[in-house]
């Protein structure tokens, strides 16, 4: 099978890992990729050549594309003759979903009996308000609007992105669920994680290291998280907290304004973004998500890989992703934040350890990323089946 997908750009997110999860974990059968880029940004390029993909940029500017950029989209995906059309966010939905039935056009045109399925992909729990960006809004507007007869079907990654885009007006019929993927065999628990970790930040080996990874931005609340951690301090003051991100570091001077002013001066780590995750996230004793939205948190989800427990406030699907194997809490509540982390901390090592050992279980059994490309492929086939078309 062959797939083109079209996606904004090539940075690094959920979305993005969740694409290059997928081309790694579909090489053995045979499948192929091509990645078309709407965007110059190519972080991730590389490595998705490097998984077996051919990669492609669009370099569209930002705003309404040039027309003519539609139909050089259109022909990329005509000379691909891709079995199946998979687009990721807004973005690559709508002008995805309309260079496609360009590339339909042409093949008709040239008299070519090449169907393809096209698949659009939602990778956020919120519909995007004016005030999120008046651009963003339209092409979520527009969406709905052809729902129901541009896409053959929708992928949402999470059951709250389905209820809201169901409820703004996304054709229920042709969405369905399928939740993110992780890596199993990258994220992986590391027993010499943790002392190398502290050995790093000169802390004694009682430390209790409380994690959170997300990009410095409103959506993940880090206020909420550092109002938590100021009243734990107050109950566990073994605690530290290791914070990891894009700008989440010392040149954030909000973030270390704000510590200082919670008297976290000290026990606040803020390492940045680093690409070291899989190593990193082991080492912690328990993550927390303090988000306001999310879809299902891809940081949660390796977590749990790495047999780390979690607590984390009920945004999106991440109460059902956590289960009964960590905490959760209501977003913008730091007392109850707080309460929950230090339930947490309280325990023994070895009650955390088999909490995280059975986090990492519901991961392997029903969140690894074989189980979600076996639910994408299955769901490819269906579709080609619909058109006549036996893969």
């Amino acid at each position: 099978m062959k797939i083109v997908h079209i996606i904004s750009g090539l940075g690094v997110g959920g979305a993005e890992t969740l694409l290059l999860n997928l081309v790694l974990e579909s090489r053995t059968g045979g499948d192929r990729h091509v990645v078309i880029s709407l965007s110059s940004l190519d972080v991730m390029a590389e490595r998705l050549r490097a998984a077996g993909a051919d990669v492609k940029f669009l370099c569209m500017r930002p705003g309404a594309p040039n027309p003519l950029i539609l139909v050089k989209l259109a022909r990329w995906i005509v000379d691909a003759r891709p079995d199946v059309v998979q687009t990721w966010m807004y973005h690559g939905d709508i002008f995805g979903g309309v260079a496609a039935l360009l590339a339909r056009l042409m093949f008709r045109v040239r008299g070519t009996r090449q169907k393809f399925a096209l698949v659009w992909g939602i990778h956020r729990t919120e519909v995007p308000t004016p005030k999120v960006g008046r651009f963003l809004h339209s092409l979520a507007r527009i969406g709905a609007l052809t729902s129901n007869q541009m896409p053959d079907s929708v992928i949402c990654c999470a059951n709250a992105s389905y209820e809201t885009h169901v409820a703004y007006g996304y054709d229920p019929t042709r969405m369905r669920v399928i939740h993110n993927g992780f890596d199993v065999r990258k994220f992986v628990p590391d027993a010499a994680a943790r002392a190398a970790l502290l050995d790093a930040l000169d802390l004694p080996s009682r430390s209790i290291l409380i994690g959170i990874v997300g990009r410095s931005n409103p959506a993940k609340d880090y206020d909420n998280f550092l109002r938590a951690a100021a009243l734990l301090r107050q109950r566990v003051s073994d605690c530290h907290f290791v914070m990891v991100g894009k700008d989440v570091d010392a040149g954030n001077t909000t973030l270390a304004r704000r510590a200082s002013e919670l008297g976290l001066t000290g026990v606040c780590h803020m390492l940045g973004a680093r690409h070291d995750l899989h190593r990193l996230m082991p080492a912690f004793d328990i993550l927390c998500l303090s988000s306001r939205t999310e879809g299902l948190p891809t940081v949660v989800g390796e977590a749990m890989a790495c047999g780390v427990p979690c607590v984390v406030t009920d945004v999106g699907d991440t109460g059902q992703l956590v289960g009964d194997t960590g905490l959760v809490v209501p977003p913008r509540d730091p007392v109850k934040l707080a309460h929950a982390l230090g339930e947490m901390a309280t325990l023994s090592l070895e009650q955390r350890k088999k909490l995280g050992a059975r986090a990492r279980q519901r991961i392997v059994e029903s969140f690894s990323i074989s189980v979600c490309w076996q639910k994408y492929r299955e769901m490819y086939a269906t579709l080609l089946r619909a058109k006549g078309v036996t893969r």
